[in-house]
């Protein structure tokens, strides 16, 4: 059989036919026609992205007798010899075959002598970071000034492991990834020429699958072609080449937007039968939210390396989506993808985390949480079960607009009761007690108080110490709180029954707690509270102080 692979048949003979590489084909060209051509060369970047063609290119551009404007002619008796690697001028080397000290010494030995037919005698070392340490110290000397009739061409995918001795020694071209966008032009090219039909959309699928890498995007387009002959499709490409279809990710994320179980459960399980592999379904999930995002912030088209139909229908789906949502989402997919490496049912793992999505809410900004809440008047009576809407004015970042926020109420009958099987001996010595309290009592004795709850909750006694005891009525003790948002209300309240219990043991009596707040108050610590300072106005005031209040009292989450 003499069929001849597409990855060789349609390998670059010119510096022209390079593909993604303009940076380094530019220079080399300029450089021959400058006759600056350097003693060695490192070509370094991924796999399949031209750098032991680029080597070969470079030694037929150096003996070409009838080289023109720094490229070979491909046509003459060296350009084919090197071509079909036959020359005995230009030595190729394996340095995972040939790393020790003793092959470098043979060919410092060689390198000697000079060409037999050719201009120079070239050495190409591919994988040159196999090598070992003795076998780059021997080379040192011969790499930097070699004979005038020697050059080096190094190739490696690993530069960091090459010492950086031998990198100063030579001149250095970074091979980068091609883009899809050439790779999709060149197999375009190159299905023209064989004559083979195909889509724009297939020949995205081979690109993206080869990651930037025209090798490997010529050695699957081989494999497709065996398959389908010569008319091939996404569906073939699918099949051959194990391409997630868009549908299952459009699926998986539109059932997490509408919080729908079953079709939820309905994905999970298909991608349970189909057999892929949960991290090729978490790296499809990660490019698809990407591709969703970047259509939610730009309104304009701009190249995401997909097809104008599945383009369309990203535009249509990222409509329905906030990008904030988007980025959690792609965030925790990324630390799934992390840590499922770790356990040993990756697919329930997979599948738990996605039934966890369901229950993750909006995203949404403290302003506007704050901003969408329904005012409430402070006249209208809290009952049990209602709903309380707190406002307050001023907000953190000390604009002048009104801020409220609905909150769930909590009934604000205390919990403590006395006993009703109590008898009538104990209720008037609680009435009797009562009647030498008074309110200057209360206020004397108010920081001492405040002491005492500190040891226990201090972030009760911070707000306490912006109360100030007002009166006395029917065994209720009415408290007025100045100088903090009206939400503390709600959390003295959750907390009355800690107060009043120690009200009772500091004074003797039994009080209920009745909180008062004016949004008219003034904006100051009382002075009575002055013997038990816990934290001052301007703190308290602080943007992130209040926020982190926030988000305390409404169970929320900070997204920065």
């Amino acid at each position: 059989m003499s069929y001849k692979v597409l990855s060789l048949k349609w390998r670059p003979q010119t510096f022209f036919d390079l593909v993604g590489q303009e940076h380094v084909s530019n220079t080399l060209i300029n450089a021959f026609k400058k006759d600056r051509v350097a003693q060695a060369y490192i070509l370094t970047g991924p796999r399949g992205v031209g750098k032991t063609t680029t080597a070969r290119i470079i030694a037929k551009a150096l003996n070409c007798s009838k080289s023109s404007n720094g490229e070979p002619c491909n046509s003459c008796t060296v350009c084919k010899e090197i071509i079909e690697g036959r020359n005995i001028d230009v030595i190729e080397i394996d340095g995972a075959s040939n790393r020790g000290i003793e092959e470098i010494r043979g060919l410092r030995e060689q390198i000697k002598y000079p060409p037999m037919a050719s201009n120079y005698k070239i050495y190409i070392i591919d994988e040159v970071h196999m090598l070992t340490n003795q076998a780059f110290n021997a080379l040192l000397r011969t790499l930097e000034e070699p004979p005038k009739h020697g050059k080096f061409i190094l190739a490696t995918t690993d530069s960091h492991k090459i010492p950086s001795t031998i990198i100063s020694r030579c001149q250095r071209f970074d091979f980068r990834k091609i883009t899809a966008k050439k790779i999709d032009e060149r197999l375009s090219m190159i299905l023209k020429d064989e004559n083979i039909t195909s889509d724009q959309e297939t020949l995205s699928a081979i690109s993206k699958k080869s990651d930037g890498s025209m090798r490997d995007a010529l050695s699957l387009l081989d494999q497709v072609i065996a398959f389908a002959g010569n008319n091939i499709d996404l569906d073939n490409v699918a099949i051959v080449l194990g391409i997630i279809p868009h549908e299952i990710f459009f699926d998986y994320s539109e059932s997490i937007r509408l919080k729908d179980n079953n079709k939820l459960v309905e994905v999970i399980l298909s991608i349970n039968q189909s057999g892929y592999p949960i991290e090729d379904i978490l790296n499809g999930l990660n490019e698809h939210f990407r591709n969703l995002l970047i259509r939610s912030v730009i309104n304009k088209d701009i190249d995401i390396n997909i097809s104008a139909d599945l383009l369309q229908q990203y535009k249509d789906s990222a409509k329905n989506w906030d990008k904030r949502d988007l980025l959690r989402l792609s965030k925790m997919i990324s630390e799934m993808d992390y840590s499922i490496k770790k356990v040993s049912q990756p697919f329930i793992f997979f599948e738990m985390n996605s039934m966890k999505f369901l229950e993750m809410d909006k995203s949404i900004t403290i302003d506007e949480l704050l901003d969408q809440t329904v005012k409430i008047d402070n006249d209208k009576p809290i009952k049990k079960n209602d709903n309380l809407s707190i406002t307050i004015k001023g907000n953190p970042s000390n604009s002048n607009k009104e801020i409220t926020k609905k909150v769930k109420s909590v009934e604000e009958t205390p919990i403590a009761k006395s006993n009703n099987n109590s008898n009538d001996n104990a209720k008037s010595d609680i009435n009797d007690t009562q009647k030498t309290l008074s309110i200057e009592v209360i206020k004397d004795g108010w920081a001492d108080l405040i002491d005492i709850i500190s040891k226990e909750r201090p972030s009760i006694s911070t707000v306490l110490e912006y109360c100030k005891p007002i009166k006395i009525d029917s065994n209720t003790l009415t408290v007025n709180l100045t100088g903090l948002p009206k939400f503390q209300v709600e959390n003295l309240t959750k907390n009355n029954r800690l107060i009043e219990n120690h009200i009772k043991m500091h004074f003797n009596t039994f009080l209920k707690l009745h909180v008062l707040w004016d949004e008219n108050s003034a904006q100051e610590k009382p002075s009575y509270a002055s013997k038990s300072p816990k934290i001052d106005q301007d703190a308290v005031k602080n943007q992130e102080d209040i926020q982190n209040k926030v988000i305390e009292v409404f169970d929320g989450e900070m997204l920065r």
